[in-house]
C-alpha cells in the first residue's frame, strides 16, 4: 500500500559553484575520477533534457574504463555498488563523502539538515535524513534536488541496497524507498530490523503477528508474507551468504528462511538473553550475536551439524553494534568510546578510540562496499573498518583530498579574489536525539525495558520518558533519570500486547521516541520440582521458558557436581499421552512410545567440575515431564 502522507517540495540550491569541487567515486569505475563544477544550478526541464545524454556518455565512458581495468563489478540486476560513505557534519552543516579504500574525504558541500542526521545514497542522489525532513541532493552536482517529509516521527534504519536506498520506520511499519519517485510502503504493523538480498529483495519480520514478509526490488507494496514464525518469541533476521536466516533468541536456534517455510532449527550452542542483538550479516559464515547482559560476543555456526560456537568475553559496559563486513565484526564500547573489531575466529583485529565532541553515541553502518563506517555523534569524525577488520580514521572537515596533477595554465584576471568564507557559528543546543537499542521483554504482569544513551545535542539529558500502549487502547507512562538505562513496568495485564516507547528530555525539549517490538506479558508457570541431589555426579534442573498456543518450552541445566570431568550425558523423561517433543537443541533425542532419551551433541558433552551445559526442548501439548533421570540417576 502506498502511503499518501509522503510528499516533497523543491528547495533552491545552497552550493556555491565557485568553490565546490566534488569527486563522486560511487558512480565512477575504479581508477576514473569525476570532478563536478557548475556555473548554473542544474534544475528544471533543461537539466532533465540533458540528463539522458549525459548519463549515456558517462555510462559508455565507465564501461570502457571498466573493460580496460577490470573495475566496476556490477550488482545483480545491472546496478553498480555505491562506493564510500556520506556523512552529515552537524557542526559545519555540510555533507562529506569518504572514500572507503583510502579513508580520504573527496567531496563536500553545504546541504541543509537536522543535527545528528544520517546520510544514505542511491545511484545518483544522496539523502540527508533527519527528524523533520529528508533532503535529497545530487551526488555529482552537490546541489539540493528536493525536500521530503518523513512519514513517521521516529529515527529510521537506513539500508543501502539495489533498488533503494530504503528508510525503515520500524515502529510505524513504514518503508520508504527513495529514488526518482519516492514511495512509502506499509508493512501493516511494526517490524524488526530487515535484511536485504543481493537482488534487492527486502525481508521483514513482523513480530506481533509472527510473519516474515517480502518487499521485492521496485515493488510498491509487500508482495507476500510466506513464512510463519512464533509470534511471542524474541527473534531477529540476519543474512548468511545471500540467504536470510531467522535467529530465534527464545528457542536459541537459527533457521533458514525459504520462500514458503521456515527451515529446521540449528542450536546456537550457548544461552542468549532476549535482549541479544544479531548482526544483519554473517562473519565468515557465522552468525554474530551481541549478548549485552552477559557481556560477550557469540559467533555461532548456522550449519547443521553445527561447529562449537566461538565466545568472546567483553568488559562490562554498554555496547553499540554488532555490524559485520562479512569477514570481521565491529562493536563500540560506549563506556570507553572505543571501536573494537573481531574476526570469525573471535580474535581481536583492531581497536581505535572514537573522537567525540560532547555529543551522543556513535553511529555504525555498513556500506554497499561491505565496509563498516563509524561516525561520532556530530559527524565530525569517521572510522572506516576494512573488510578484514583493520581501522582507518578520518577527520570530516576541510577541503576534499585531490590527486596531484600538472599545474593548470593561468590567464591574467583583474577581478578581485573571492572573499574568504567565514567559519560557521557553533550549532546551538537542541532537543535530544533518539535513544539507542530500545528493547522490551515480558514477564508475569510486567515488562522490562532497556535502552542505550540518546545524543544529548549539546544539552545534558535530564530524564527519559517511558510510555506504553496496550492493544486494548490503554496507555501509561513513567519518567526516570537521565542516567537510567532500564525500567520495569508492573501492573500490566497478561495476554495483552504492549508497545513501549522511550524518549529523552533535556532543557531544550523532548526528542523523538523509539519503540521496542510489541511484547505480551504471560502468567508464570510453576516450575516442576527437581528431586534432591543423589550420589550421581550430574544434576539436571528444569527451567520453564513460557508457552504459546500449541505448547511450551523448557530447558534443563545439567551441572557436574563431582571433582572429575564428565565426558558425556544422557537425560531421560516421560511425557503423558497427547504431549510430544517437537524439537530440541544442544542435544539429539530418540523416542520409544512416550519415553524420550536425550544425548549430548559433540560440543556439549564434556562438563568440567562445577560447570554446566544446557539443553532445551519445545513441546507440543501441555502435559508435564516426569521420571527425569540423568546418566541413570534421578535428576
Amino acid at each position: 500500500m502506498v502511503d499518501g502522507r509522503f510528499g516533497s517540495t523543491r528547495e533552491p540550491s545552497r552550493v556555491d559553484s565557485t568553490n565546490i569541487r566534488g569527486v563522486d567515486k560511487g558512480t565512477t569505475p575504479a581508477g576514473a575520477r569525476l570532478v563536478a563544477t557548475t556555473d548554473k544550478k542544474p534544475t528544471g526541464k533543461g537539466w532533465r533534457r540533458r540528463a539522458p545524454l549525459a548519463l549515456f556518455a558517462f555510462v559508455c565512458t565507465g564501461a570502457l574504463v571498466a573493460a580496460l581495468t577490470g573495475a566496476g563489478k556490477p550488482l545483480p540486476g545491472g546496478g553498480f555498488a555505491a562506493g564510500g560513505h556520506w556523512i552529515y557534519n552537524s557542526v559545519l552543516q555540510e555533507v562529506f563523502h569518504v572514500d572507503g579504500g583510502t579513508a580520504n574525504v573527496d567531496a563536500h558541500a553545504p546541504i541543509p539538515g537536522d543535527p545528528g542526521s544520517q546520510v544514505v545514497q542511491g545511484d545518483t542522489s544522496g539523502y540527508v535524513v533527519g527528524d523533520s525532513r529528508i533532503t535529497q541532493f545530487g551526488r555529482s552536482s552537490l546541489s539540493v534536488e528536493r525536500t521530503i517529509t518523513p512519514p513517521a516521527d521516529e529515527v529510521p534504519l537506513g539500508i543501502q541496497a539495489a533498488g533503494g536506498p530504503y528508510l525503515v520506520y520500524r515502529n510505524a511499519g513504514k518503508i520508504v524507498r527513495l529514488g526518482d519517485q519516492p514511495v512509502t510502503v506499509s508493512a501493516g504493523g511494526a517490524v524488526g530490523d530487515p535484511v536485504v538480498t543481493a537482488d534487492g529483495t527486502l525481508w521483514l519480520h513482523r513480530p506481533g503477528v509472527g510473519l516474515i514478509c517480502k518487499l521485492p526490488k521496485h515493488a510498491g507494496r509487500i508482495s507476500s508474507c510466506p513464512v510463519a514464525v512464533p509470534k511471542d518469541h524474541d527473534a531477529a533476521l540476519t543474512m548468511v551468504g545471500d540467504r536470510p536466516k531467522f535467529v530465534d533468541l527464545t528457542a536459541r536456534t537459527v533457521h533458514a528462511v525459504d520462500d514458503s517455510a521456515l527451515g529446521a532449527g540449528v542450536p546456537l550452542g550457548v544461552p542468549v538473553p532476549p535482549a541479544a542483538r544479531p548482526a544483519a550479516n554473517d562473519v565468515g559464515g557465522r552468525v554474530a550475536i551481541l549478548d549485552p547482559v552477559g557481556y560477550q560476543l557469540i559467533l555461532a555456526d548456522p550449519q547443521n551439524p553445527a561447529a562449537k560456537p566461538v565466545t568472546v568475553t567483553l568488559p562490562p559496559g554498554e555496547y553499540g553494534g554488532p555490524v559485520s563486513t562479512g569477514s570481521a565484526v565491529a562493536l563500540v564500547d560506549l563506556k570507553t568510546n572505543t571501536l573494537l573489531t573481531y574476526g570469525s575466529d573471535g580474535k581481536r583485529k583492531d581497536a581505535k578510540p572514537i573522537p567525540q565532541q560532547q555529543s551522543g553515541p556513535p553511529r555504525l553502518s555498513r556500506g554497499e562496499d561491505n565496509r563498516v563506517y563509524v561516525e561520532n555523534g556530530t559527524g565530525t569524525h569517521v572510522l572506516v573498518v576494512g573488510k578484514e577488520g583493520k581501522v582507518q580514521d578520518t577527520a570530516v572537515t576541510g577541503k576534499p583530498a585531490t590527486t596531484p596533477g600538472p599545474e593548470p595554465s593561468r590567464t591574467p584576471d583583474a577581478s578581485p579574489s573571492p572573499p574568504a568564507v567565514p567559519e560557521p557559528a557553533p550549532v546551538p543546543a537542541s532537543a535530544p536525539g533518539a535513544p539507542a537499542s530500545v528493547r522490551a521483554s515480558a514477564g508475569d504482569g510486567l515488562v522490562t525495558v532497556t535502552w542505550g544513551a540518546a545524543a544529548d545535542n549539546r544539552s545534558p539529558i535530564t530524564a527519559y520518558q517511558v510510555s506504553w500502549r496496550a492493544s486494548t487502547g490503554a496507555t501509561g507512562s513513567t519518567t526516570v533519570s537521565g542516567r537510567s538505562r532500564q525500567v520495569r513496568i508492573g501492573g500490566l495485564t497478561n495476554g495483552i500486547q504492549y508497545v513501549v516507547t522511550v524518549r529523552a528530555t533535556n532543557r531544550k525539549g523532548t526528542g523523538p521516541g523509539v519503540s521496542a517490538a510489541p511484547v505480551t506479558p504471560v502468567a508464570a508457570t510453576a516450575p516442576v520440582p527437581s528431586p534432591a541431589p543423589t550420589a550421581g555426579c550430574l544434576r539436571a534442573v528444569l527451567v520453564e521458558h513460557g508457552q504459546w498456543e500449541t505448547g511450551y518450552g523448557i530447558e534443563y541445566i545439567v551441572t557436574n557436581r563431582c571433582s572429575t570431568t564428565v565426558a558425556s550425558w544422557k537425560l531421560e523423561l516421560d511425557l503423558p499421552d497427547g504431549t510430544t517433543v517437537k524439537k530440541s537443541w544442544n542435544s539429539t533425542y530418540t523416542r520409544n512410545g512416550q519415553h524420550y532419551t536425550f544425548r549430548n551433541v559433540d560440543y556439549s558433552g564434556d562438563i568440567q567440575p562445577g560447570e554446566s551445559e544446557d539443553m532445551g526442548i519445545n513441546i507440543d501439548g501441555f502435559g508435564r515431564p516426569s521420571n527425569c533421570r540423568i546418566n541413570g540417576s534421578p535428576c
